[in-house]
């Protein structure tokens, strides 16, 4: 990898012509990273609300693309946040991936998804042992100052961003112990958290690839995916674009760090800058939706449909979207 600089990993805003460049004709795909990406950083991860802004620029942005939220969060609290039933959504670092909602609270779409016509759990088989994890780390944690334990369905996250001093250390030490007592479990490193995840071959680029294959748009010559993320989990995703070819990565970061995105914004309010960039370049004939305007589980032009309350009307713009009309 590479660290950032303005030469190699130029920012994508004063470089918007490079984009434009690069998807000039093609059908995007837009798949995002929450904390950090479309909301800063904060102490309590329970207090990472999205803003109404942010809300507004990607509910705009996924009635023009297909977007997905891809984040190491319980899918259904990313949900919460989010509050947009016409993404994609993909929690536990794409351990739990979900297509949009229709009014009556069925997926839109989500035989896309599943191998079976459901949601997708690659994990699921391990959700018994992580509910046992977590309890455990709440327990030997409970007396660490300043950390958390968050369940997050098919993995565990102790933040330890508000420890005082050194004690920050007891919770790498205490969650390595836990790790070690588990041949099928691993620990991951975040942004001030430690993470213990199922040893399976599934992180953020392999959900990424999923997504992308399910929708129908794998190894479509007039496809570009981009990824939007801030932290070392999401090197995951920019790493498979990159080998793939089948897009490229967006670093939101304000110091230089080793990455294989392409491009980098500073903040989510750079990010909020970009997205409704893009939402005004696919109005324009440059994007390859207008030629082609749907694909497996989504489509431009009834991408708000999942607003209907009419259950037939519903059921009706699923089967389109699914391509099964």
């Amino acid at each position: 990898m590479r660290h950032v600089t303005q030469e190699n990993h130029p920012c994508i805003l004063t470089h918007f012509e490079l984009f434009k460049a690069a998807v000039e004709g093609k059908r995007l795909a837009v798949f995002l990273d929450y904390d950090g990406t479309l909301t800063p950083i904060v102490s309590n991860p329970d207090d990472a609300k999205m803003s109404e802004e942010m809300r507004n620029v990607v509910r705009a942005v996924a009635r023009a693309f297909p977007t997905a939220i891809i984040s190491g969060r319980g899918r259904e609290k990313v949900e919460g946040f989010v509050q947009l039933k016409e993404l994609f959504y993909a929690g536990s670092h794409g351990m739990d991936i979900a297509g949009p909602r229709v009014a009556n609270g069925s997926s839109n779409g989500t035989s896309c998804i599943g191998r079976t016509g459901g949601d997708f759990q690659p994990a699921a088989h391990f959700r018994p042992l992580i509910d046992d994890i977590f309890e455990l780390l709440r327990k030997r944690l409970k007396d660490v100052p300043g950390s958390s334990v968050e369940h997050n369905n098919f993995c565990v996250s102790a933040h330890f961003r508000n420890c005082p001093g050194e004690a920050w250390q007891e919770v790498i030490s205490t969650v390595e112990d836990v790790v070690s007592e588990h041949d099928d479990l691993r620990m991951t490193r975040g942004r001030k958290v430690v993470e213990i995840r199922p040893k399976v071959d599934w992180h953020k680029g392999t959900a990424l690839s999923h997504l992308v294959e399910a929708l129908g748009l794998s190894q479509q010559p007039d496809v570009v995916a981009i990824y939007v993320g801030d932290d070392h989990t999401d090197e995951d995703a920019f790493r498979t674009l990159e080998e793939t070819r089948q897009g490229f990565g967006i670093l939101v970061s304000t110091r230089p760090k080793p990455t294989r995105a392409r491009f980098t914004v500073r903040d989510p309010a750079c990010v909020q800058a970009f997205l409704s960039g893009i939402v005004e370049w696919a109005k324009s004939k440059s994007n390859g939706w207008h030629a082609n305007p749907c694909c497996n589980g989504w489509s431009m032009a009834l991408s708000s449909s999942t607003s209907m309350e009419n259950p037939s009307e519903a059921a009706g713009a699923a089967a389109v979207a699914a391509g099964t009309s």
